[in-house]
C-alpha cells in the first residue's frame, strides 16, 4: 500500500508541474496581443454595402483609423465603424473620394470579386476630412475629388447610394483588370506599387467621380437603372447577401 501511495504522489506532482509550464506559455502569448493605437476618429459616419447594383446600410457611428503593432512593429491599419464593422486598409486598396462627403472603399476578395463600402460623413464633419484625405493618400491607392466650386459642406447633399449603386459595377470592372495586371507587383511588396497599377486604378477613380457628380445632378437614366434592377433582381439580391456574409 505504501509503495502504491508514493507512486501516486510522485505522478501527481509531475503532472501538476506540466500544466504550470503550459500556463506560463499561454500567459506569455496572451501578453503579446497586438497593441491598438487610435490614429484618427471622425464622428457621424454611415457605411453602406454596395453589391451588384444593390445597397444596404450596415453600420453607423465613429469612423476610426487604428494601427495594430507588436512591440513597436507595425502589423496593420484597420478601419473601424461602430461596434462590429472593420476592414484592413492597405497600400494597394482602391479608395475614391466621390465628393465632399462620400468615399468608396473597394476590397478585393479571395474569389476575385470586390467588396464595396460606401462611406458617408455628416455635413457637420466635412471640414475635418482633409486629415482623412492626407492619410488615405499615404496608405491606400487614393483617387481624390477636387472641388472647383466655393460651396461649403453645409450646402452639399450626400450621395444617394441606392441610386448610384448600379454605376459601381462598371467601376469594379476597371478595378478587376487593374488588380489582375498588377497582382505580381502587389505580391512583391505591398508598400511599393507599380505605376501601371496606380494609373489604372486612378483612371477608374476619375471615371466614378465624374459619374457620381452626374448622379447628383440627376443626369443618369434612373428609368434604365430601375428596369435593370427588375430584370436581374434575384441575381443582385443573391450578390448582396453574399457580401453581407
Amino acid at each position: 500500500m505504501g509503495c502504491f501511495w508514493n507512486f501516486s504522489s510522485s505522478k501527481s506532482q509531475s503532472s501538476s508541474n506540466k500544466p504550470a509550464l503550459e500556463t506560463a506559455i499561454e500567459s506569455d502569448q496572451v501578453a503579446r496581443i497586438p497593441k491598438e493605437e487610435l490614429l484618427l476618429q471622425i464622428p457621424g459616419c454611415t457605411v453602406n454595402l454596395v453589391q451588384e447594383g444593390e445597397t444596404v446600410e450596415i453600420a453607423q457611428g465613429y469612423f476610426n483609423l487604428v494601427k495594430l503593432s507588436d512591440e513597436n512593429v507595425p502589423l496593420a491599419i484597420l478601419v473601424k465603424v461602430g461596434d462590429e464593422l472593420q476592414w484592413p486598409l492597405t497600400k494597394d486598396e482602391p479608395v475614391v473620394k466621390l465628393d465632399e462627403l462620400d468615399y468608396l472603399f473597394s476590397l478585393p476578395m479571395k474569389d476575385k470579386s470586390l467588396l464595396s463600402y460606401g462611406v458617408t460623413f455628416s455635413q457637420q464633419n466635412g471640414s475635418t476630412l482633409s486629415n482623412l484625405d492626407s492619410f488615405l493618400k499615404e496608405h491606400s491607392c487614393f483617387s481624390g475629388f477636387s472641388s472647383s466650386t466655393t460651396k461649403t459642406t453645409s450646402d452639399v447633399r450626400p450621395l444617394n447610394w441606392e441610386e448610384f449603386a448600379p454605376r459601381i459595377e462598371d467601376y469594379n470592372g476597371v478595378l478587376a483588370k487593374a488588380i489582375a495586371n498588377g497582382t505580381g507587383e502587389i505580391i512583391k511588396g505591398i508598400f511599393k506599387l507599380s505605376n501601371a497599377y496606380t494609373k489604372q486604378v486612378q483612371k477608374g477613380g476619375a471615371m466614378i467621380i465624374t459619374e457620381a457628380a452626374e448622379e447628383k445632378k440627376g443626369n443618369l437614366g434612373i428609368e434604365n437603372n430601375s428596369n435593370k434592377k427588375t430584370t436581374n433582381g434575384t441575381k443582385k439580391k443573391s450578390g448582396l447577401n453574399k457580401g453581407l456574409k
